[in-house]
C-alpha cells in the first residue's frame, strides 16, 4: 500500500470537517445566478469524488479529473455511472466542452510554480464552453502565514493515528508532513506522505485569470457574498471565460 493509496484511504475521514453540501449549495447558486443555463460540469482535482456526487445529485452532468489513480478509485465507488479522467490540472483536453469547471479545497494550491497556475487556467478556458463559468477556492497568504505555517495537528480516530505538520519555508509556501500510523491487528505501520502548498495574492490569481481569457466576476469570502477581510482564510474566485 503506497503511502498516496494511505492518504486516499482516509481522506474522507480527514475532511468530516467539510460540509460539502453547504459547498455544493453555494457553488450551484453561481451557476444559477451567472451561468448560460448549461448543465455539464467538470469537477477538477475531484478527490474522492464528494462534490462530484452532490452536484450530479443536483441534476448536473458531472465528470471527475484527478490526478490520483487511488483517490479516483474511491470517487467511482461513490459515482460508479460517471466518468473520470486521470489527468493533470495542469495539461489536460476534455472530450467535450462543458458549462461548468470547479475546482475545490485549495487544489490551485498545489500548484507551487505560477506558471502551472497560468497552465492550469489556459487547460479550464479550452474545456469550457462560451460563457462558461470557473469557480474555484484558494488558501489565502493570512492562513498560510499565520494559521498553517510550522503548526502540528494530530487526528487520533479509531482506525488510524495522524500526525500532521507543517512547514513554512518562505514565499507563502507551506510544506506538510503526514505521518499515518494504521494498526495492522498486533503493532502499527507506518506510511509517509508530503507535499508542497502555494498561496497566492488575489493579484497574481486576477492576472493568471486575465491572461487565460477570464473576466473575474467576484472574489468572496469563503461560503458568503463578502468581499475578502485583511485576515480572510479561504476565497472563492467567481470568473466567465470570455474568449
Amino acid at each position: 500500500m503506497s503511502s498516496y493509496n494511505t492518504f486516499a484511504q482516509f481522506y474522507d475521514s480527514l475532511t468530516e470537517n467539510v460540509d460539502y453540501k453547504v459547498r455544493s449549495d453555494y457553488i450551484s447558486n453561481f451557476f444559477s445566478e451567472y451561468g448560460n443555463g448549461g448543465n455539464t460540469v467538470l469537477d477538477l482535482a475531484c478527490g474522492t469524488g464528494t462534490l462530484t456526487k452532490l452536484l450530479v445529485e443536483k441534476g448536473y452532468n458531472t465528470v471527475g479529473l484527478d490526478l490520483s489513480e487511488d483517490m479516483l478509485t474511491v470517487a467511482k465507488c461513490k459515482c460508479p455511472e460517471n466518468y473520470f479522467y486521470q489527468a493533470d490540472m495542469t495539461s489536460f483536453l476534455l472530450p467535450l466542452k462543458v458549462d461548468y469547471c470547479i475546482c475545490s479545497l485549495d487544489a490551485v494550491n498545489h500548484l507551487i510554480d505560477y506558471n502551472q497556475v497560468i497552465s492550469c487556467f489556459k487547460c479550464v478556458n479550452q474545456s469550457l464552453k462560451n460563457d462558461g463559468i470557473f469557480i474555484f477556492d484558494v488558501n489565502t497568504p493570512y492562513k498560510h502565514r499565520k494559521i498553517l505555517a510550522d503548526n502540528t495537528f494530530v487526528f487520533d480516530e479509531e482506525d488510524f493515528f495522524l500526525s500532521w505538520d507543517n512547514h513554512y519555508i518562505g514565499d507563502d509556501v507551506v510544506e506538510i508532513f503526514l505521518d499515518f500510523f494504521i494498526y495492522n491487528g498486533q503493532s502499527y505501520d507506518r506510511f509517509s506522505e508530503s507535499f508542497k502548498e502555494k498561496a497566492y495574492s488575489d493579484k497574481k490569481l486576477t492576472d493568471a485569470l486575465l491572461d487565460s481569457g477570464f473576466e473575474v466576476i467576484g472574489i468572496f469570502d469563503e461560503l458568503t457574498a463578502n468581499a475578502p477581510k485583511c485576515n480572510s482564510e479561504r476565497l472563492y474566485f467567481v470568473c466567465k471565460k470570455v474568449k
